[in-house]
């Protein structure tokens, strides 16, 4: 259970550092995940949704941590999934380019969580 508590910590923390750098640097934050930072209402979507993606998977990290429920962090797996898949489909079907970085970030995130699930679930 250790092992699982503290991978939803760490991931926790990571997921709520850039969520905040999109609070409170969304220009650096979007140049650092090789994005033009927009105009516009598209600069408010970008901000919204990036922010709202990182610190919600954050905030349900916490949640599992502290409630000791596995389907907080198992949620957290399947949206990081989720978008990584997303991301390879675009590129196949409407070429637009991988960022690497990027997606194995996503699946590094839903493997923590998923393994953080798992331990929960049958520990």
């Amino acid at each position: 259970m250790k092992i699982a508590q503290i991978l939803s910590f760490i991931l926790g923390l990571v997921l709520g550092i850039i969520a905040i750098q999109w609070l409170i640097s969304p220009e650096d934050s979007a140049v650092s995940l090789n994005m033009v930072f927009l105009e516009g209402l598209g600069r408010n979507t970008q901000i919204r949704d990036f922010t709202a993606m990182f610190m919600g998977t954050s905030a349900m990290c916490i949640f599992s941590l502290v409630s000791k429920q596995y389907q907080w962090i198992f949620s957290v797996g399947l949206i990081y999934s989720i978008a990584a898949i997303v991301s390879i489909y675009a590129s196949f079907t409407f070429d637009a380019p991988i960022a690497i970085s990027s997606l194995v970030a996503e699946i590094i995130f839903a493997a923590i969580a998923f393994t953080s699930a798992f331990i929960y679930k049958f520990k």
